[in-house]
Formats: C-alpha cells, structure tokens, sequence
C-alpha cells in the first residue's frame, strides 16, 4: 500500500493534514523517516496482520509549524 493511502485510511485525524503536508515536501526516503514514524499495529490474529500507523515525528511537527507561520 502506498503511504499516501495508509496515511488517509490508518492515522489519527489531527495527524493527517500535518502528514500530508509533510508527504508533499519530504518524499524522499531519508527526509521522510526524519519527519514521520510509523508503527505496526495488528488487526488479526496472524503476525503478517499488520497495518502501519503514521504519525509525525518531533523534528516534523516542528518544520510544520514553522514553515506554516512563515506565510
């Protein structure tokens, strides 16, 4: 699943808007695992049912506020 799609479907919604902003400007792999973490959380009883949670690190809720006041 792509992340865009597991960011819409799995994360807490005051989260969302933050990472998507953050999505659109920090795409790449390594600027992406420095704005957001995820975590795996189970929906079934097998060990492969797994989803994964976004949510937006210290370091990206920062540049979200800040870059957010600048305009």
């Amino acid at each position: 699943m792509k992340v865009r799609d597991e960011i819409n479907k799995f994360s807490r919604e005051e989260d969302k808007p933050i990472l998507l902003w953050l999505l659109d400007r920090y795409h790449m792999a390594s600027q992406w695992q420095f704005v957001a973490e995820c975590k795996f959380t189970k929906y079934g009883p097998a060990s492969y049912q797994a989803r994964r949670v976004w949510m937006p690190s210290d370091e990206g809720i920062i540049l979200y506020k800040h870059m957010r006041e600048e305009k």
